[in-house]
């Protein structure tokens, strides 16, 4: 199978993050000589570069529009000068000077990083001719995960770009003819390179070398000008040596791609784990723990960590009673010479653990007791058998893997299981026969496949256990697998192999479906059709959260290679061995310190360097040449003709006239009317021109506005003193409540940016959606109640389809928009506002005090109106004959001359809204004959994954088992209340496919009930469940949707009531 690629929006604004950081670049190649200059004669050897054309201002200006147009502080655009020791063809040192600036792009695992900066070296070399890349990586395998991403993309991206001619290759230190080939290529060449490889002096590419021509293979890259790529930078220059060695490459500039940046260096984009998750670009993420509960029945000691800081200390889990005689596992700090069976709580279990030493010797950390028992750092005594534990991970992997399969292998999704492990002996014996967790694995997938739900599996895959797992380890030289660290030469080896079988992993063919892998061979895996990962590793291993994770992010794909985007599918499943709190306290923590981002906290960055456009008046005095140049462009454009035969600007003009006749007015206060007034009166075109020099217009400008530093902090303390964050930036419920009721109080200059900055808080409190694995359930429908007689019964009574019929009366109309007008806020003019504020300087902080506000109008003056009738009679579906009564009888028109699309804007919302209200007040529904909605084709057959902490209910009296709700305040409760109610025989959230028409769009209703009322009489009711039962707190749209859902269920005659309610005791109380 190949796997397909598509253009996704966020990967090509990464993409054009970097690619407009050279706007203003001319596409070109730089010719230099591959030899010494006095060689020349003797070689006529040319290579290809990169070369700069832009300097640095314009570069600078470049990313700040990118920062800009991605929300990003604005940063000072550095240059690194970087000196570096080389050698010349004589083996002498010189010292190069490399000056290039470093940009950052930060990118989510899984989100397609390797993608982005392929398909950003084809759009720099298409867009300005760029053609030498080097590809920095800190691991082979990552080194071998690019190279084979740049394979699996090569036909995606020869198609995008015309098959532009383009060699990639990893370096290898036996074939320096690929580096010579790089230097003197006029195609693009990307070069893929290990920074171990060329960091030291030692380095056979830093060594002078006779093949070419004396000279170091360092020596042409440096010519070349390279664009230097790092995938993972805090993992490649994290020493001054590695510095070094990225500078000596002489780059053009230096691109860094990580999840997790440890230096953010003028970053360009960013992408966060939050963000990810939020908008489905990844897996979302589900946790299975696996813990013993209740085993206090042996001396339990574990060894947490030891330390010899001012005193040998040591920190130990022990069982502790409290006062109540409850047991629960504590960590406690312990010194020599402590008695366990005090510590907990006097349990006889730990008579003689007395602390008789610690040792904090590298590799050998352990603590011993007074009875001679011993513990190791990360081990315990005392537990359950750790492979009971293992073997409940394992068995929940497979039974979790095989659930999907019943699921998406009719979709034709391959479902795949990773296990880690950190002892190779486990899974296999040097002699290739089987380990502990090998028998377990068999012994749990043999005991799950048989039961009668996985029957279809058996059927569909092969019988042969020992085909369905198998084993990714590294090896000696005689074959023996071993354990590794993930950087030995026979690690590389098992990457070829693991990159290899990615595509062939991914086919029905291939008959694995659960694969073990060493814990250090965890960077290699990158398959997205791991929907479950299980680390079988100790406790006190560096195996984080985020890793465990990261392995199975990607979204996954079918047998044709297809990304598949539906959340429901794509879900990992992590068999954690701490628990679902524990983990996902440790994930936010460890997404906290790697990224930067802080949940719940506001911080000074996520409003510094932030740019929105805010508008601005000021007066302007038109001068000669402009009247000159504003009347010559009417007469020529037919502007002037068009107000002369306007009845708007024409009235306007003749009470203009008439003020200024009868002395009202002193000057003409609109250049338009004014030429309207000239013309008129016979004036020549020079004439009118004259006639406007000196008049004042408020001219209104957008104008661009980034918020500084001392802004950002003047923000951030009046959100402390409003009470919504403390001191620290943590964000208080007070500032939750204000975004979700629209009240959150912010300066007066930054309301033109409101939604900007409330969407930015948002963003800051959002949390990796981390799910309880163990509270999953499967919605089914119950065929049972989908044949009992009381759903029929109730089915019966709604199926009915209607048409609805619409009568609008124009008069009713007219006179209903012309009292909203009436009673239309008055639309002012522009105001001026001034405010004075006192400063105070205390020990507390700096704040102000609002001590004056002062308005006043400005008046308008425009160039041209818009023509207010047609465009509302375009927007209302009115005549214009209609509208223009309606705007006569208003007596507001005078208005419009105050701020025009304010008042065209109010004017439509207004005439629409009535029209709208119109038509349905007077709507009837009637019956279609033999139509009717088919309960086969509402309700979904198809199961469904929900869980219990956020989305499900289990119920009784339902189609389905469970009620899947949309609100835990409202729908949950009224579930529950429904299922518990005995008088209540049959109850179904109405699916989304039953929809009633309506003139504004369709309307599903929520519930249907079948209630017994006293034990007799039948009564049955589909309801609306909102948070408040007030017509006036429900939105317009909602109001007239029920009112058409009211007339549809009306016009069906059968007994069936349509009402609205926040609970289930408010209906029972009218009935």
């Amino acid at each position: 199978m190949k796997l397909k690629f598509k253009n996704q929006d966020f990967q090509t604004d990464a993409v054009n993050a970097v690619v407009d950081l050279f706007t203003g670049q001319e596409k070109t190649h730089s010719t230099f000589s591959v030899v010494e200059e006095n060689q020349m004669l003797l070689m006529n050897d040319f290579g290809i570069g990169n070369a700069l054309y832009i300097d640095r201002n314009t570069l600078s200006d470049n990313m700040h529009a990118v920062q800009k147009r991605n929300l990003l502080p604005l940063t000072e655009c550095k240059i690194e000068n970087v000196e570096c020791k080389m050698k010349d063809m004589n083996s002498k040192f010189y010292i190069l000077n490399s000056t290039f600036p470093q940009f950052c792009i930060e990118m989510e695992t899984g989100t397609g990083k390797t993608y982005v900066y392929t398909k950003t070296i084809f759009e720099l070399n298409r867009k300005y001719g760029f053609t030498k890349f080097i590809i920095v990586v800190p691991s082979v395998a990552i080194r071998e995960g690019v190279y084979k991403s740049f394979e699996i993309t090569k036909e995606h991206f020869g198609l995008q770009y015309d098959n532009v001619p383009c060699r990639y290759f990893i370096y290898n230190s036996a074939k320096l003819s690929d580096v010579r080939q790089f230097a003197t290529s006029a195609n693009i060449e990307i070069m893929i390179i290990n920074i171990d490889a060329f960091k030291k002096a030692e380095n056979i590419i830093n060594q002078a070398q006779d093949k070419l021509n004396g000279e170091t293979a360092m020596r042409y890259i440096q010519d070349t000008h390279p664009i230097v790529i790092i995938d993972e930078p805090q993992s490649v220059d994290n020493t001054p040596k590695a510095k070094e060695a990225i500078a000596s490459l002489n780059p053009l500039c230096v691109l860094r791609y990580s999840a997790t940046h440890r230096e953010k260096i003028n970053l360009l984009y960013r992408l966060t784990p939050v963000d990810a998750y939020q908008m489905g670009l990844v897996k979302q993420i589900s946790v299975s723990s696996n813990q013993i509960s209740g085993g206090f029945n042996q001396a339990y000691v574990k060894l947490v960590s030891v330390s010899n800081e001012n005193a040998f200390r040591a920190k130990v889990e022990i069982d502790v009673k409290g006062k109540t005689g409850a047991v629960t596992r504590k960590t406690i700090t312990v010194k020599p010479g402590d008695d366990l069976f005090l510590l907990s709580g006097e349990r006889d279990l730990y008579e003689g653990y007395t602390v008789a030493g610690i040792d904090c010797t590298p590799e050998y950390e352990h603590i011993e007791f007074g009875n001679t028992e011993e513990v190791a750092l990360g081990k315990a005594i005392g537990d359950i058998d750790e492979n009971i534990v293992k073997k409940a991970q394992i068995r929940r992997t497979i039974e979790a893997h095989l659930d999907k399969e019943l699921r998406y292998t009719q979709k034709g999704i391959k479902v795949l299981s990773l296990f880690f492990i950190d002892k190779v002996d486990k899974y296999r014996h040097e002699d290739g026969t089987p380990g502990i967790y090998a028998k377990m694995f068999e012994e749990c997938y043999l005991e799950l496949l048989f039961k009668p739900k996985y029957a279809p599996i058996r059927e569909r895959f092969s019988s042969d256990v020992s085909k369905v797992h198998n084993g990714y380890f590294s090896q000696d030289k005689k074959g023996r697998l071993k354990d590794t660290k993930g950087d030995t030469q026979a690690d590389d080896d098992t990457y070829n192999t693991i990159m290899r079988d990615k595509e062939w992993l991914l086919s029905f063919e291939c008959p694995l479906r659960f694969i073990f892998s060493h814990s250090a061979l965890k960077e290699g895996w990158d398959n997205p059709n791991v929907f479950q990962v299980c680390t079988l590793i100790e406790q006190k291993s560096t195996f984080t959260c985020r890793q465990k994770v990261g392995r199975g992010l990607r979204l996954c794909v079918n047998q044709d290679g297809e990304r598949i985007e539906d959340k429901n599918i794509n879900i990992l499943h992590v068999m954690a061995n701490e628990s679902f709190a524990e983990f996902a306290d440790t994930l936010q923590k460890e997404i906290e310190d790697e990224t930067g981002v802080k949940f719940g906290v506001l911080q000074l960055d996520l409003f510094s360097g932030m740019t929105f456009t805010q508008t601005v008046e000021h007066e302007h005095t038109i001068d000669k040449e402009e009247a000159k140049e504003l009347v010559k462009t009417w007469m020529e454009d037919g502007t002037i003709d068009k107000w002369m035969a306007d009845p708007q600007m024409t009235a306007a003009e003749e009470t203009i006239s008439a003020k200024l006749e009868e002395g009202e007015i002193a000057s003409p206060p609109n250049p338009a009317t004014e030429v309207m007034r000239q013309i008129k009166n016979g004036a020549t075109p020079e004439q009118a021109a004259e006639a406007i020099v000196g008049i004042t217009s408020t001219v209104t400008t957008t104008e661009e506005h980034t918020v500084t530093y001392e802004e950002a902090q003047e923000l951030m303390e009046h959100f402390e003193k409003k009470g919504y964050i403390t001191s620290s930036g943590k964000m208080k419920d007070t500032m939750k409540n204000a975004l979700k009721t629209g009240t959150l109080s912010l300066p007066e200059k930054y309301e033109a940016a409101r939604e900007r900055f409330e969407q930015i808080i948002v963003n800051a409190d959002r949390k990796p959606p981390i799910r309880d694995a163990s509270r999953d359930v499967v919605v089914r429908i119950n065929k049972q109640v989908m044949l009992s007689p009381e759903f029929m019964e109730l089915w019966n009574k709604i199926k009915q389809k209607t048409a609805y019929r619409v009568h609008i009366d124009t008069d009713k109309l007219i006179e209903n928009c012309v009292k909203a007008f009436e009673e239309m806020p008055k639309i002012t003019k522009t105001r001026l506002v001034s405010q004075t504020a006192d400063i105070h300087i205390e020990k507390a902080g700096i704040y102000h005090t609002e001590r004056e506000m002062r308005t006043a109008d400005i008046e308008n003056s425009y160039q041209t109106l818009p023509d207010i009738i047609t465009a509302i009679s375009d927007e209302t579906l009115l005549t214009p004959a209609t509208v223009k009564e309606i705007l006569v009888r208003s007596g507001r028109c005078g208005e419009f001359l105050n701020n025009p699309e304010a008042f065209l804007e109010k004017a439509t919302e207004i005439i629409r809204d009535n029209r709208h209200a119109l038509a349905i007040d007077g709507i009837r529904y009637i019956k279609l004959d033999g139509q009717e909605y088919y309960a086969q084709e509402i309700f979904d057959t198809a199961e469904l994954i929900a869980n219990l902490d956020r989305n499900a209910v289990k119920v009784e009296h339902s189609v389905y088992d469970y009620v899947v709700y949309d609100s835990s305040f409202v729908e949950k409760p009224f579930a529950v209340a429904l299922d518990n109610d005995p008088d209540v025989k049959m109850f179904f959230k109405i699916p989304d496919r039953f929809k009633v028409e309506t003139p504004i769009g369709t309307y599903n209703p929520d519930w249907a009930v079948y209630f017994v009322k006293n034990g007799e009489e039948k009564l049955y009711f589909i309801l609306e469940t909102k948070g408040s039962t007030s017509f006036m707190d429900l939105r317009t749209r909602e109001q007239l949707k029920i009112h058409c859902g009211k007339k549809h269920f009306e016009a069906l005659n059968n007994g069936i009531e349509m009402k609205v309610a926040t609970n289930w005791s408010q209906v029972k109380e009218i009935l």
